[in-house]
């Protein structure tokens, strides 16, 4: 709302009424108004003189017709001051004006100069009164004025035909100048209240999409000042009041690294240079897609701004940007995306296992549900301190990778082999947080995830299945055996075959069928990887270049012997030996040259001779696994090598206690 001056003069002026040069209309009447207090001024001033000047010459008719029209002058200065419509106050000061004028024709004045008064009325009466009713005042002088100059003795001097014929050509000339430019001004602000009309309907139409749009758009200055007008959306979608003025880069503070906003701000640099084409520009743009945090503790959600250099009618150089939230659009993809991966794991699940036998695979299962519930028993063990259960999950995992790799199981087996290397290190460390561990726990939870849907396939397969025989115990135990030996072979570059000399299957069968398995399983990897040669080597050596691995399972005295035995390279004792003092395993030198002892420390945590750990060994927790098993069978373990000719585990376990052990 436009305020009232506080300048006597100006609001004497405007007769005490506000006007804003923002608005065109208003301004005119201003103009108007100024116009007819300054004809008021000089017309009252001189009529109340010629009013003096009539009683003061002995005309009192003359002098009250003056002072009376000075009167209705000042009458319609006080009533400009008010609500009345200013048609009124016009007409006052107009009309007595024009009496004047005429006054002044027929008078005569000093030579003959009151008659030039009159060129100032048709501009007064049109611009004061409009161009109807101005223009027929206008009229009415002009006729009298007609009147006074070409008529004899109507006026108080007489006018020479020459002179009256060039005072009422100017009067026309000023009248008709008066009109055109009346007329063309009415035109222009015709159009020009058409064309404000039509920009305000645009104004608004564009305030109201911008205030309406998802989007937020907004101009930004080289000094990255946001302005005025931007999207009310933008608020919302940077969570911040009031954009204007501020700077877009210190919005990014808490989004954004110093190093981040400086490659921002040269980036910037950039689209106002123009010094790239907008697909260059669009594809190293920083903001493409990033993380926006509002404030420290406030939820982050994923924005994309794009930037488009425009120029100003100023010459200026302005960057339009637009902002969208992606935060939803980002989560489906990542849905979709995880949703593709589980569906791709789960088919590539399905052509492992499909190449397995079912029987197999199902004592697969079997054996890593024991696995995790040995686990699961041992997380819950609170007497345990944390190294030792880091230990025990290890020996858990390994065991259930060993499986996995057997049966080309290979996205289960490198999970498996991953949280190995996580478990490696925190193995070795002393202080193990309850993170670390709540860590493991996620991780197991997640494979036993993928075990269960092992399960669910198995099903699909039995759904489509006619009824094959069912394998006995001692063949699956030998083809899971085959099968290690196979990949073994396979991964490693060599060939060798597994011989059964003689499987009790009453001892496999009733006897610790599972953690069998796991031994022999184990011994066999071991004996791929550390004992048989590479053909060229055994054919180099003299022998045949497929290995050959024996194994041998019977009872006797309530007990069940388990031998294995392959013809490989023999242990590489000096090996041993380097990595045991290395490790720090044996501190006693004088033990350095002891067998017996060198041999305890292949049984050891961690202990290989392997240069890298794979999928097959280097790990150190294969023979220590096996140790751990039979301990816990209270069996016993024999390790006899020869070098160049082969390494042989004996392994005897009570018989008569396996019951329990079978039940789990």
């Amino acid at each position: 709302m436009p305020e009232k001056s506080r300048n006597p003069f100006v609001n004497l002026m405007t007769s005490g009424k506000p006007f804003d040069t923002g608005d065109e209309r208003r301004m005119d009447t201003t103009v108007r108004i100024i116009l007819l207090n300054s004809m008021i001024v000089l017309g009252a001033t001189l009529l109340t003189l010629f009013g003096i000047e009539s009683f003061q010459a002995g005309v009192p008719l003359q002098g009250i017709a003056d002072l009376a029209m000075a009167f209705m002058t000042l009458a319609a200065f006080v009533l400009l001051r008010t609500s009345a419509p200013f048609i009124v106050s016009a007409l006052m000061t107009v009309t007595p004006y024009g009496f004047l004028c005429l006054f002044l024709t027929f008078s005569g004045g000093v030579q003959g100069s009151g008659v030039l008064w009159i060129y100032s009325f048709p501009l007064l009466s049109i611009f004061l009164l409009g161009m109807a009713l101005g223009t027929a005042y206008s009229v009415v002088l002009f006729v009298g004025v007609a009147l006074a100059v070409f008529v004899p003795g109507l006026a108080a001097m007489s006018f020479q035909p020459a002179f009256a014929g060039r005072t009422v050509g100017v009067y026309l000339l000023v009248l008709t100048c008066t009109i055109v430019y009346e007329q063309t001004k009415i035109t222009k602000d015709r159009l020009v209240a058409r064309l404000t009309r039509e920009l305000q309907s645009e104004r608004d139409e564009m305030a109201a999409m911008k205030d309406n749009l998802a989007i937020g758009l907004f101009l930004m200055d080289r000094n990255f000042r946001i302005q005025p007008h931007y999207a009310r959306s933008l608020e919302r979608l940077l969570d911040v009041k009031n954009l204007a003025g501020q700077s877009f880069l210190d919005l990014l503070a808490n989004s954004l690294t110093d190093k981040e906003r400086e490659t921002l701000s040269d980036y910037f640099g950039m689209v106002t240079a123009r010094s790239f084409d907008a697909a260059m520009l669009e594809d190293i743009n920083p903001l493409h897609q990033f993380s926006y945090v509002a404030r420290a503790g406030a939820d982050a959600k994923i924005l994309r701004i794009t930037f488009v250099p425009i120029e100003r009618e100023d010459g200026e150089t302005y960057i339009l940007a637009n902002v969208a939230d992606t935060t939803r659009e980002v989560e489906l993809e990542e849905q979709l995306s995880s949703e593709e991966s589980r569906r791709q794991e789960e088919m590539r699940s399905l052509f492992e296992v499909i190449h397995v036998e079912p029987r197999v695979l199902h004592d697969f299962i079997e054996d890593a549900e024991y696995e995790f519930s040995r686990i699961n028993g041992v997380l819950k063990d609170k007497g345990r301190a944390a190294k030792e259960l880091m230990v025990e999950i290890y020996q858990g995992v390994h065991a259930i990778k060993s499986n996995a790799v057997i049966l080309g199981l290979n996205g289960f087996a490198a999970r498996l082999h991953a949280l190995e290397d996580e478990l490696k290190v925190l193995r070795e460390r002393d202080d193990l947080t309850f993170d670390d561990v709540l860590h493991v726990t996620f991780e197991l939870n997640k494979l036993m995830t993928v075990k269960d849907g092992f399960r669910e396939l198995i099903d699909r397969i039995r759904a489509f299945s006619h009824g094959e025989g069912r394998l006995r115990e001692e063949q699956v135990l030998v083809q899971t055996l085959e099968r290690v030996v196979e990949k073994a072979g396979t991964d490693l570059g060599k060939r060798a075959r597994l011989v059964v000399r003689k499987i009790d299957a009453e001892a496999v069968e009733n006897g610790p069928r599972r953690i069998m398995k796991e031994l022999l399983m184990q011994l066999v990897r071991n004996a791929m990887y550390h004992g048989i040669e590479t053909p060229e080597l055994r054919a180099a050596g003299g022998k045949r270049e497929e290995g050959e691995i024996h194994l041998t399972i019977e009872r006797s005295n309530g007990k069940i012997s388990v031998v294995l035995t392959d013809d490989g390279k023999g242990l590489d004792f000096a090996a041993i030996r380097e990595k045991a003092e290395q490790t720090g395993l044996i501190t006693d030198r004088s033990k350095l040259d002891d067998r017996n002892a060198l041999l305890q420390a292949l049984f050891a945590p961690g202990f290989s001779t392997a240069s890298s750990a794979g999928m097959h060994a280097g790990r150190g927790i294969g023979l220590n696994l096996v140790r751990e098993r039979v301990k816990e069978l209270k069996g016993t373990i024999k390790l006899h090598s020869e070098e160049g000719k082969g390494t042989s585990f004996r392994i005897s376990i009570p018989y008569a206690a396996q019951a329990a052990a079978n039940a789990s």
